[in-house]
Formats: structure tokens, sequence, C-alpha cells
């Protein structure tokens, strides 16, 4: 499922935070927030907050989130 434009644009205007980094690479990579959810332990709001930078990941999911995100660099080069 795409991404809306709502969400594509208040993630890229949102500061640069592992959480809105995240979001931008699986925007990019169109990868399903349900997917990134299931990865993290956290709930599909979760996800969509720390993309838009309304929280960032909590101590016990920055380990996940920041896994998630080096394979999704990787993908890119």
């Amino acid at each position: 499922m795409a991404y809306s434009e709502e969400i594509k644009q208040t993630t890229k205007k949102a500061p640069k935070t592992l959480g809105n980094q995240l979001g931008r690479y699986a925007i990019h990579l169109d990868f399903p927030v349900i997917e990134v959810a299931k990865f993290t332990g956290a709930t599909r709001q979760t996800v969509y907050n720390w993309f838009i930078g309304t929280y960032d990941p909590k101590a016990s999911l920055t380990g996940e989130a920041t896994k998630l995100l080096i394979s999704f660099r990787k993908k890119l080069k």
C-alpha cells in the first residue's frame, strides 16, 4: 500500500531524527509501515509518529530501528 501524499509531505518537512530518517527510506522504498511496525515491535500509529517527527523510537526500540535503517541504506547502494 502506497503512502498518502500527506504523510510523504509531512515526513519530508519534519526534522531529521532517527524515526524520520527511517520514514524517509521506507517511503522512498515503498516499504509498508506495518512491516516497520512488525520489525521494531511498535504499533503502526507509533511508526507514523516517528516518520512525521512527533516522537522518536524509545530506547528499547532504537536498536531495531537502527538495524532497519541500515538495511534500507544498503538497498540504495
